[in-house]
């Protein structure tokens, strides 16, 4: 599954110009209407939610990370390929209820 793209979710210049101007792809289809017909313009708000601008910020800090410990992810590897990897079931359960916990 392609990842989402949320790095736009935070800019206020993002605009819907189909809805803007009060036209869709299908109005470019048809006839053309009278000439008299004039575009909507209205007063179109956005509001993100919470969960949109925490996205985004946590979007922030992923493009701001310094990466991959490559030294770390090698020698969990030789670990697993040696049959050495124990996985501890209580510590994963833990770090996923401390992370829902701060997602609330």
């Amino acid at each position: 599954m392609a990842p989402i793209d949320i790095s736009g979710a935070g800019n206020p210049n993002r605009v819907d110009t189909e809805r803007r101007t009060g036209t869709t792809r299908a109005d470019n289809n048809r006839a053309p209407a009278a000439e008299s017909a004039s575009p909507v313009l209205g007063d179109d708000r956005v509001e993100l939610t919470d969960t949109a601008s925490r996205l985004s910020a946590l979007a922030d800090d992923v493009r701001a990370a310094s990466g991959v410990d490559l030294e770390k992810v090698d020698a969990i590897r030789q670990r697993i390929a040696d049959g050495q990897y124990e996985i501890d079931a209580g510590q994963i359960a833990d770090a996923l209820i401390r992370q829902e916990q701060e997602l609330v």
